[in-house]
């Protein structure tokens, strides 16, 4: 899969503030699991996909070229000045249409950054979004939501006991989901094998084979043992980087 690729080293704006990269048959060059907080460890898998590096290249420069020429133009509003960060500093994202929607995120921080400024995951889901009465704006209480596939809504009484209605309201969804989905998703987050996973995305990404892998990050010596359990391990790490478990 090509979300497992890490970053290249010549990726453009990369080379200021950068980390060492790890070497993955170097165990204490990764994060323990318990170093990060959920935060960054999605961090460290989504930096390691192909897509989000791709976007990265795509904004990365027309963003900081349009800041640069924001903070040198005089006719430019005093108020909305900023200061201008390179793309290799920590502070720096780069806009992208929709990245909030796709990534969860409001700009796209260097992915050779190991940890970026004010990082922060959005989730376009949970919101709240509350009736005004009938007077707002002459709309009486109708809200209109433009849900995407899989999303659902739905409506409480803020004036009636809300436990009741959250009951109803799981178990409408849960029967909901199991109907669609055709079973119930309850992922419970296990980040033992989170570093695992990790050094073996980016032995992967360097075209290292299955079996080597086996061998030298599990001990198998069994080629065709050491290819089964690399190709499970890959697959799961795979998954975590396009849906990181909330």
């Amino acid at each position: 899969m090509g979300e497992s690729r890490r970053p290249s080293k010549k990726m453009n704006g990369q080379q200021g503030q950068t980390m060492m990269e790890p070497n993955w048959a170097e165990g204490e060059s990764y994060p323990e699991t318990e170093s990060l907080n959920d935060t960054f460890w999605r961090w460290e898998f989504l930096r390691r996909r192909d897509d989000y590096r791709q976007d990265w290249e795509k904004y990365f420069q027309s963003t900081y070229e349009y800041d640069v020429a924001c903070a040198n133009d005089p006719n430019y509003p005093t108020r909305y000045r900023k200061k201008v960060f390179s793309p290799e500093h920590p502070a720096f994202k780069a806009r992208m249409p929709n990245s909030l929607e796709k990534y969860h995120l409001s700009g796209l921080p260097n992915p050779a950054i190991s940890k970026p400024w004010m990082l922060s995951f959005d989730s376009n889901y949970g919101r709240l979004y509350f009736g005004q009465g009938p007077d707002w704006l002459g709309g009486g209480e109708e809200v209109k939501l433009c849900l995407s596939e899989w999303r659902v809504a739905a409506v409480f009484d803020l004036k009636k006991s809300l436990s009741p209605q959250l009951e109803k309201v799981q178990t409408d969804l849960l029967e909901w989901q199991e109907h669609q989905v055709g079973r119930n998703l309850e992922r419970r987050k296990c980040r033992d094998e989170w570093p695992l996973y990790l050094r073996v995305l980016d032995g992967v990404e360097l075209s290292i084979p299955f079996r080597e892998l086996g061998s030298r990050l599990l001990d198998i010596q069994d080629d065709d043992v050491a290819e089964a359990r690399i190709a499970k391990l890959y697959k799961e790490a795979c998954q975590i980087s396009l849906h990181f478990p909330e």
